[in-house]
């Protein structure tokens, strides 16, 4: 019997070593894709408009509808860029071939189009899609600099998947959470827009002049080269610490709308940081303000 239990207990304990070591990193490069595009439950999404997928795409992608699948309608009144409700979002991904087992890589057609890219990585981490959900680094046209085939037309008609979505809180960084941050300096936030947004005189309600209390700027742009490839690890992780943020500190991204604050997290998440989103952003922060 306690032979049995042993070998149950390794058995496990290989099985989730097993899940590790399949996890995806957060960001991934073109030599990495290229042999597993052939393998079962590998999702190559491409972010761009229906024209430039027909132009030129991953050969196997299927077109991802930023603005249907990953962002919320918005209601009168209501913040920009809001989360889509988790039926939404899940019935959107099913469509798309994604299943249970699926791991998912987003490649942008253009370094234009990063943000909505950032924004689909976080989008698909908070649905609870941890380490299963990829950026792919420089896009496609890191993909095409490195003479990798590409294919053109509508693509393949996707087989419904059956991903089962379970939101993780802990993506998400409210605003009470926020104001606790201020207080007690739990963790450190990071702006994510310009300098210029950041320095600029508080607008007095406007979503675009001032920044929040403690706040440290990380423009989204600092993070990248101009072709849209990450810089190395240890530059972004110096870029963090001059700002004042130390290793290993719990850090909260944000912007506007939580669209920019996405390429941070995707930044972050890719050097190991522990980060979260302010999803509101300060949109939501200048309107509760006292």
């Amino acid at each position: 019997m306690r032979s049995l239990l042993a070998a149950a207990a390794l058995l496990g304990h290989a099985t989730t070593l097993d899940a590790q070591a399949s996890a995806l990193p957060p960001v991934i490069s073109a030599e990495w894709l290229a042999p597993q595009l052939a393998r079962p439950g590998v999702v190559v999404l491409h972010v761009g408009s229906d024209s430039s997928y027909r132009a030129a795409h991953i050969p196997g992608a299927l077109r991802l509808d930023f603005e249907r699948v990953i962002v919320a309608p918005q209601q009168q009144g209501g913040l920009r860029m809001e989360l889509p409700s988790v039926d939404a979002l899940q019935q959107g991904l099913r469509q798309l071939g994604v299943s249970q087992d699926s791991r998912i890589v987003l490649v942008f057609d253009a370094p234009a189009r990063m943000l909505p890219t950032g924004r689909s990585f976080f989008t698909l981490e908070w649905a609870g899609l941890r380490g299963r959900v990829a950026v792919l680094d420089g896009g496609l046209p890191a993909w095409r600099a490195s003479q990798r085939p590409v294919a053109s037309g509508t693509g393949r008609a996707p087989i419904v998947g059956d991903v089962a979505l379970a939101p993780d809180a802990s993506r998400l960084a409210p605003r009470d959470s926020v104001r606790a941050a201020i207080a007690d300096g739990a963790r450190a936030l990071v702006d994510a827009r310009n300098e210029a947004s950041f320095n600029a005189p508080d607008a007095g309600g406007s979503a675009t002049g001032g920044h929040i209390e403690s706040a440290v700027s990380l423009p989204f742009s600092s993070v990248t080269d101009s072709e849209g490839r990450f810089k190395p690890r240890e530059e972004i992780e110096r870029l963090l610490i001059a700002t004042g943020v130390i290793p290993g500190e719990r850090t909260v991204a944000y912007c506007n709308t939580g669209f920019q604050a996405s390429w941070i997290y995707v930044a972050l998440r890719h050097i190991g940081r522990d980060v979260a989103l302010y999803d509101g952003s300060y949109e939501e922060w200048v309107r509760s303000a006292p």
